[in-house]
């Protein structure tokens, strides 16, 4: 083995964000850990005949991004589904004929990322749109958290007007009859009849959600759900680890596991690898604001309902205190102020109960926060995970659906930050582009997709931005030792973006291109010598 390090990158501006802010010309790797950091001068000690030089040409050099909620089975498949963003129903129904021509009678069409606000009909689509295709049709919206399935669907699922979705919902007409809207759990119905994936086909998904979070600069990843996509557990799993094992990760993953298939997933904690290792138990709590379903404490505008809570505090608690007595982290998806104060609760009963240090219990999400929920949160040191971008892509539907009062507590970065939380930053990629620049940007703007500024307030500044995406995200998967800043002893896992970087405007933040993404020292992405 080489005396000196593999790699020695110089000529650099390396933003440690250590305790001191450290600033860095030069930094050397050895084994994937930071072996040096000073001068160039006075690391080339650690250099041999074998060491490779990097010239940074003056460029910054981050701590590895770190996405701290992604689904990365959907991010994958979706490359591969019929993007539907339309501007009609009319014009998606076309484009399932054009590919149900492509088909086989019984092939099923994917579609994926609609939005019934900005569609002319200002609707879900449903059977009736579809009946002249055959084919089966399942197009999830743009949340995951609804889909549309056409009538050869329904036939598959085999509904009676009997039949339930416990936590979710079977849309129905007035006489009973499915209309081919499935929400939250009622999905996995749909998802049941539908044809297995091929372990190659998970495999070249995740391979393409790898390269759109290297060429975005991010190094980790947690993510969100094993069991979600398929629902089956055993088979992301498998995916991964054999991935893994074979050296075909190049980011590093962090997987939380669905709380149904958590009894089979906790011996597997054990089993960590460097590039992949299960972690929390994820719940969800409630739906989504843009579907008129997460639980919020003020009904919905021009409505007479406040969201749905997809179990009873006695449920969530229960389920809580499950995993929380076996010494897990749990993550629990709550969006509006109803499920968050739920989530509280049930964490504070498991805490009250069965008292821990350290159990970093998150909250994805945590959307809408009062100042109780946030000095609750802070007492129970309880993790908020968030997700910026939404400030921009779906602000104004925020603005449209909720009352005022709760429109000015959405993504409360500032005010966690004032409480002294550590939120941690993510894409939940699907649902937003997987850009954590694009991310600070909206952190710091708050800016909607129509100008608006959303509770500016709670703008917060780029080195806050970058901590959400660096030292909090690693701390949130128990991960400081190694990730979060560049420091000795830690992994040598870099982004690397244009000079000048840290002086940037909001605006040039938002259009950062990556420049490379490093990952134990070796470059995995560089911009220009892309393979997606």
């Amino acid at each position: 083995m080489s005396e000196g390090a593999e790699w020695i990158y110089y000529n650099g501006e390396i933003i440690s964000m250590d305790e001191k802010n450290a600033i860095y010309e030069a930094i050397a790797i050895k084994e994937e850990k930071i072996v040096a950091l000073g001068k160039f001068a006075e690391l080339k000690k650690w250099s041999d005949s074998n060491t490779i030089f990097v010239d940074l040409e003056g460029k910054t050099v981050l701590p590895g991004l770190i996405d701290a909620h992604q689904h990365l089975f959907h991010s994958g498949f979706n490359l591969f589904y019929i993007h539907c963003s339309h501007p009609s129903i009319k014009e998606m129904v076309e484009a399932m004929n054009i590919k149900a021509k492509e088909l086989q009678p019984d092939e099923w069409i994917i579609g994926w990322g609609y939005d019934e606000a900005k569609l002319q009909e200002g609707r879900h689509p449903e059977t009736t749109d579809f009946k002249d295709i055959t084919n089966p049709i399942y197009i999830s919206r743009y949340c995951e958290h609804t889909a549309v399935v056409n009538q050869t669907v329904l036939h598959l699922m085999k509904l009676t007007k009997e039949t339930k979705a416990k936590n979710g919902e079977i849309v129905r007409n007035s006489s009973g009859e499915a209309i081919g809207i499935l929400k939250e759990e009622a999905m996995n119905l749909a998802k049941k009849v539908m044809p297995a994936y091929t372990k190659e086909q998970m495999k070249k998904a995740i391979k393409l959600a790898i390269n759109k979070n290297l060429s975005n600069g991010i190094t980790s990843v947690h993510d969100a759900g094993l069991g979600f996509f398929s629902d089956s557990f055993e088979q992301e799993y498998t995916v991964l680890k054999e991935m893994a094992e074979n050296k075909e990760l190049s980011i590093r993953i962090y997987g939380m596991v669905l709380e149904k298939f958590f009894q089979k997933a906790i011996k597997k904690q054990q089993e960590e690898h460097s590039y992949f290792r299960i972690g929390a138990m994820k719940l969800f709590a409630d739906g989504t604001i843009s579907g008129k379903t997460a639980a919020v404490s003020i009904d919905y505008n021009e409505t007479d309902h406040s969201g749905m809570l997809l179990y009873t505090e006695a449920e969530l608690t229960e389920k809580v205190m499950v995993a929380h007595k076996l010494g897990c982290q749990i993550a629990i998806h709550a969006i509006g102020d109803r499920a968050v104060e739920q989530v509280i609760k049930a964490y504070d009963k498991a805490l009250q109960t069965y008292p821990r240090s350290n159990h970093r219990h998150r909250i994805e999400h945590s959307m809408i926060t009062n100042k109780a929920l946030l000095r609750k949160m802070k007492v129970l040191e309880i993790i908020p995970i968030l997700q910026p971008t939404l400030v921009y892509q779906a602000g104004d539907v925020y603005q449209e659906n909720l009352d005022s009062t709760l429109v000015s507590q959405v993504f409360a970065a500032k005010k966690m930050m004032d409480h002294q939380l550590s939120p941690a930053g993510s894409s939940d990629a699907p649902i937003t582009p997987f850009s954590p620049f694009f991310a600070m940007y909206a952190a710091m703007s708050r800016r909607t997709q129509r100008g608006k500024v959303l509770a500016p307030e709670n703008k917060i500044t780029l080195d806050e931005a970058l901590k959400m995406y660096t030292i909090n995200a690693a701390r949130a998967s128990f991960d400081e030792a190694n990730k979060g800043t560049l420091e000795v002893g830690k992994l040598g896992d870099m982004t690397i973006v244009p000079p000048g970087f840290m002086q940037f405007e909001e605006n040039e933040i938002k259009d950062t291109k990556v420049v490379m993404t490093i990952i134990g020292g070796e470059i995995m992405y560089r911009r220009g010598q892309e393979n997606e």
